[in-house]
């Protein structure tokens, strides 16, 4: 780890402040490299300090001659269904998150609006020299709802029932047709090589490309990484999108 370095006022840094110069060294950097990058949005939470770490970010980056936006990477209070799913892609060319916090909701915000995002490293990872990036891309769990609209699971996505007694659900797994009991939740995760796992106590684990789940009747709730996102009854089609993703990382 590199030695921390002293702040105006005399007291050490925090690791966030730390990786907050980090991220805007390299925001600048790229910007000088790459003319989509000199319109950036900024990824942040709806919160007063989120607001204000975001607002002051912006103000250094204009210093830079960078066009900055702030978007919120999670939904606002009362938003549960309209997420960034229901937003148009904002009109940047890359994104940037500077908080610790609500790191998968930034992530799914990147692939679903399909841009490039700048993002701290794993904590697992050391930081690497301002002169150099790490840049890869991870696949991601594409969740084709009712209508047409496509949401993404970074990590996995949960179909639950709502209802008692709600009979049986029709899966269908890459070819192979499947009815299992509605009342058993079903987990839809990544394999490392890319493919949907599908988990349920009602079967054996499957690896497939491709499910279409569906009921005939009643509300079932799709959890987005363990978070409650949609109350849905109509089919819903998942399927892996490999390199959806694309992570910069000083």
């Amino acid at each position: 780890m590199p030695p921390r370095t002293p702040s105006s006022s005399g007291a050490d840094r925090t690791d966030s402040d730390t990786g907050q110069e980090r991220l805007l060294s390299a925001a600048v950097r790229l910007a000088g490299e790459l003319p989509t990058a000199r319109r950036l949005g900024i990824l942040r939470g709806w919160g007063r300090t989120d607001r204000d770490r975001a607002r002051l970010l912006r103000e250094r980056l204009a210093h830079h001659g960078i066009h900055c936006i702030e978007l919120s990477a999670v939904p606002e209070a009362g938003e549960r269904h309209r997420g960034p799913q229901g937003r148009q892609r904002p009109r940047v060319g890359l994104l940037l998150h500077a908080d610790r916090s609500q790191y998968d909701q930034a992530l799914r915000a990147a692939a679903l609006w399909d841009l490039p995002l700048l993002i701290e490293r794993p904590s697992r990872e050391e930081p690497g020299a301002l002169t150099s990036f790490g840049a890869h891309r991870r696949p991601v769990i594409g969740v084709h709802l009712p209508g047409g609209a496509l949401d993404i699971a970074v990590r996995q996505a949960t179909i639950t029932c709502l209802q008692p007694h709600p009979g049986s659900a029709y899966l269908l797994l890459d070819n192979e047709k499947l009815t299992a009991p509605a009342a058993r939740p079903l987990q839809v995760g990544l394999t490392a090589d890319g493919t949907l796992e599908v988990r349920s106590d009602a079967f054996a684990t499957r690896r497939v490309r491709r499910l279409r789940y569906e009921r005939p009747w009643g509300v079932y709730r799709l959890d987005i990484d363990g978070t409650p996102a949609h109350d849905v009854r109509a089919p819903l089609r998942l399927e892996p999108m490999p390199g959806r993703l694309h992570l910069l990382h000083p």
